[in-house]
């Protein structure tokens, strides 16, 4: 199995994205995830220079896609986007372009029933992705999202779902984050038949809040209800050998520091994977 990448969504805004690095490095992680914030920060040639001298390959590049903006000013903006994030994920050989669907909240005021629509823009909206990131080297992976971000953030919300469209868009890979698709019925006859398909595993620990009114939230991997030991074993026997990356956002990080969080992310990833 290989060792764990971390995902920069951990640093909160400030954080320097040297520090980052030598946190990773020091904690023995194997790669980053890069964001937006993070390419922002450093010249590519520079960045790659760092992630050399520690040693760190870059499982991921966060995220393209966000098909639905209603808005054309703002499509306008999301394709150059998406460009850049191409060029960045060719440059530094990213595993794997994430890929997020945009939610209806994109679209503006919508009537009832726009949800099979926004499904279908999404997908014929993914080949001219495709086709500019494979021409440069770069894989897309679809992200599915849990359902309660269909306003916001995706309409893909299933492991079916995104099968689907990578069988329908040949080259097309999709991300499987345990936050969002835990609870999937289908997780293990996907895996099963699509193994090959799977380009990243996102991990963290999902927290059940004690008030019922609050959402789930990510945790350490060692703490909440997802038994992350028993998806990894899963996994290695459907022939998964591509890499795992945790995935926290800064604000879930509940006072224990950056540094603190990565070392223990990687203690835990090998505890669970012995």
């Amino acid at each position: 199995m290989t060792g764990l990448s971390i995902n920069h969504y951990i640093t909160p805004p400030g954080y320097a994205l040297e520090r980052f690095l030598d946190d990773c490095a020091a904690a023995g992680a194997t790669g980053v995830g890069l964001t937006e914030r993070a390419l922002d920060e450093v010249a590519l040639p520079d960045l790659q220079r760092m992630l050399d001298a520690r040693g760190l390959t870059v499982s991921s590049v966060n995220s393209a896609g966000f098909f639905l903006w209603g808005d054309p000013e703002r499509a306008q903006r999301q394709a150059a986007v998406n460009a850049a994030l191409i060029h960045a994920a060719a440059v530094l050989s990213a595993g794997t372009l994430v890929t997020i669907g945009g939610g209806l909240d994109d679209l503006g005021p919508q009537p009832p029933g726009v949800l099979a629509h926004a499904r279908c823009t999404v997908a014929a909206a993914l080949p001219a992705l495709r086709d500019a990131a494979g021409a440069r080297g770069v894989r897309l992976g679809l992200e599915t999202m849990h359902p309660i971000r269909i306003p916001t953030k995706s309409t893909l919300n299933t492991l079916t779902q995104a099968e689907a469209l990578c069988v329908a868009h040949p080259g097309l890979g999709f991300v499987l984050d345990v936050f969002h698709s835990w609870w999937d019925p289908d997780l293990e006859p996907v895996l099963a038949r699509s193994i090959a398909r799977l380009t990243l595993v996102q991990l963290s620990g999902v927290a059940q809040p004690r008030d019922p009114a609050l959402l789930p939230a990510r945790c350490p991997l060692s703490q909440g209800c997802v038994d992350t030991g028993d998806l990894l074993r899963l996994l290695a026997r459907c022939g998964y050998r591509g890499p795992y990356e945790f995935e926290l956002f800064a604000h879930d990080l509940d006072g224990v520091s950056v540094a603190d969080a990565i070392r223990r992310a990687v203690d835990d990833f090998a505890a669970l994977a012995a």
